[in-house]
């Protein structure tokens, strides 16, 4: 166990993204901002967390629905639940993601363009959505979870590690961490 403290908090002051991706996100641009008229911020670079709600893959690309979420970014980077309305947005990405990862409940971020109001019908009746093409996504397997309840999830019984992933379009996938092996409440901590 002593191993495991140092490798964990490894991973949690990592960068999510390459450098470079983050090189010209407009830190100025917040959700709020952009859904007043997404089309007036086409081209602009943003980063937006959410909570994913549904997702339809199309033959050359994927549509993710997500309800926005502010952005932690200390005890722990990532979507954090506030119990506000906030809004929804759509991400389109250009790659290919597993059902595990588009799972309802899951938490992303993603760094990319603003391509405006774009209808959509992810929902089944077509919406216009702020809607952002990702260049790079990072995607926490909670299943509804706070990130920050991890690697003790009120929903298991015991220690189960979080799955995160973070995905740029053309380019391979960054595992952060990936286990399957859960430990019963009974044994020690």
């Amino acid at each position: 166990m002593a191993l495991v403290g140092p490798i964990l908090s490894g991973c949690a002051t990592s960068p999510l993204f390459p450098p470079e991706v983050l090189e010209d996100v407009d830190r100025t641009l917040t959700f709020a901002t952009l859904q007043t008229n997404p089309n007036a911020y086409g081209g602009s670079k943003i980063e937006l967390g959410g909570q994913i709600v549904g997702s339809r893959a199309d033959p050359h690309e994927l549509r993710i629905l997500v309800r926005e979420l502010p952005i932690q970014t200390h005890a722990v980077y990532g979507p954090v639940e506030t119990g506000t309305v906030r809004g929804m947005f759509v991400v389109v990405y250009s790659d290919k993601l597993t059902a595990q990862d588009l799972q309802h409940g899951n938490m992303i971020v993603v760094v990319g363009r603003v391509m405006g109001a774009v209808w959509d019908a992810i929902t089944g009746s077509p919406v216009a959505r702020p809607t952002v093409q990702a260049e790079c996504l990072h995607i926490w397997r909670v299943e509804g979870e706070r990130i920050d309840d991890y690697p003790w999830a009120p929903s298991v019984e015991g220690y189960w590690p979080l799955v995160q992933q973070t995905f740029c379009a053309n380019r391979p996938g960054t595992l952060l961490y990936l286990s399957q092996m859960a430990y019963p409440a009974s044994e020690p901590r």
